[in-house]
């Protein structure tokens, strides 16, 4: 599972006194790269480690990488009997956007000069942390985000249904959360009550449209997550209201990782990231909104 490549555990302490491990590595050859990436990753309770640094393999530009695990996850977990109540109870949005958030300022307080580019990007889960701390932190200068939308999470699931690819039936979910939203005991589709009540109904466009930074949202067109509707969606909201910032990847025949027919694509969308990073942050706000047809 954990490459010879494999980031070594660091420790953030939060000013309340928690921590978190967190991971930091460097992409490329620059001794003192022009760019700063934070990444914040799905859900569940396991650990970043397994999927770095090979996720962003597809840089084609030099960066310093910041990794933040959620609160009371293990270095090595694997989601299955790693993560307890503390990891439970800590485990719902404000919390995420609060630490993410303070960890951002944190690191950037010791990185001298400041970077050129600072990159939030956000995978599932996480592209909601991503858009919510990109407004709410203005030294970030771009935005990507991998199989998040601008729909609610009870928007997408509804979608799913209608096309026959939902893994759950909402209906029956939100007839048996709301009879005890805070519990961290009882499980729905092998998520917590809590997380359920958190997430359903939290909507992410306000976000994504405050931004004026370049945006890039990377979906598989057979997402069975998060339908490419929900994206499809949030570059239409662009649209509509005049902005020009954001530029929507939809990659055909792919699921939630990107992948498709025995293809990854996140190397192409991590490439297409490098290339806006590589333009100057006028030129990159002047991209139009790219969207593939309505599948």
């Amino acid at each position: 599972m954990y490459s010879s490549e494999a980031p070594a555990p660091l420790s953030f302490k939060y000013n309340d006194g928690g921590s978190s491990v967190y991971y930091s590595f460097t992409v490329g050859d620059a001794l003192q790269p022009e760019t700063v990436i934070f990444y914040a990753g799905g859900s569940g309770c396991w650990s970043r480690k397994s999927v770095m640094p090979e996720y962003l393999s597809g840089l084609t530009v030099s960066a310093r990488v910041f990794v933040l695990n959620k609160r009371f996850m293990p270095d090595r977990s694997i989601g299955i009997f790693d993560c307890g109540e503390d990891f439970y109870l800590a485990n719902h949005p404000s919390q995420w956007i609060s630490d993410y958030s303070e960890f951002i300022e944190a690191q950037l307080g010791t990185i001298s000069p400041k970077p050129k580019n600072i990159v939030m990007v956000g995978v599932s889960e996480g592209g909601l942390v991503a858009a919510k701390v990109a407004a709410r932190t203005p030294a970030i200068t771009h935005l990507a985000v991998i199989s998040y939308g601008g729909y609610s999470v009870r928007q997408m699931y509804k979608i799913l249904e209608q096309k026959g690819r939902s893994p759950i039936d909402v209906d029956d979910l939100w007839k048996k959360v709301p009879s005890d939203p805070r519990s961290i005991e009882k499980e729905w589709n092998g998520s917590t009550y809590r997380w359920w009540s958190d997430m359903m109904d939290i909507d992410p466009l306000s976000d994504f449209l405050k931004l004026n930074i370049p945006i890039i949202v990377g979906a598989g067109e057979k997402d069975q997550s998060m339908p490419v509707e929900s994206a499809l969606f949030l570059a239409a909201k662009f649209k509509e209201v005049g902005k020009v910032n954001l530029i929507l990847k939809v990659y055909p025949e792919s699921d939630h990782r990107l992948n498709g027919n025995g293809v990854s694509h996140r190397d192409e969308f991590f490439a297409e990231l490098s290339r806006l990073l590589q333009l100057p942050h006028s030129t990159a706000l002047r991209q139009t909104v790219s969207a593939a047809p309505t599948p």
